[in-house]
This record gives structure tokens, sequence and C-alpha cells, in this order.
């Protein structure tokens, strides 16, 4: 669900698969406190999966994804 530190760490794990650059620290200091840890468990967990995703991606998703960790950065 969009806004959800899970959603988040969704974002944050596929635009490392995508080779989008992701500073984690401004994206967990974006986060309110109580859901940070929420954040970091989902991460690890989505960190785990990746090694077996796809490390490929369009030129359009990268692009969205770029929008979207932009913007987590500067909430």
């Amino acid at each position: 669900m969009p806004g959800t530190p899970e959603f988040t760490a969704s974002q944050v794990s596929r635009a490392y698969d995508c080779g989008v650059r992701v500073d984690r620290s401004r994206v967990m200091a974006n986060l309110p406190r109580e859901e940070r840890q929420r954040f970091v468990a989902a991460n690890a967990a989505f960190a785990v999966k990746s090694y077996k995703a796809p490390r490929s991606c369009d030129s359009f998703e990268r692009a969205s994804l770029q929008r979207d960790v932009a913007a987590l950065t500067r909430r």
C-alpha cells in the first residue's frame, strides 16, 4: 500500500535493482521515527529477494523510479 514503510522499502529495493542511486539515510530521515524500524526490516527482506530479481528495467521504469526516489528524499 502506498505511503507505508513497506511500500517505500519496495521502491528503494527496485530502484537499486535498476541501478538508480538511492540515499537510504535521507529516505529514513523523512520517515516518522516509529516507522523507521519497519522500513529497515522490509528493506532487508526485499534485499534478499532482489538477488533473485531481474536486474534490468526499461528507460520508462528507470525514469519513474528516479522521480519516486527523488520524492522520497524531499519529504
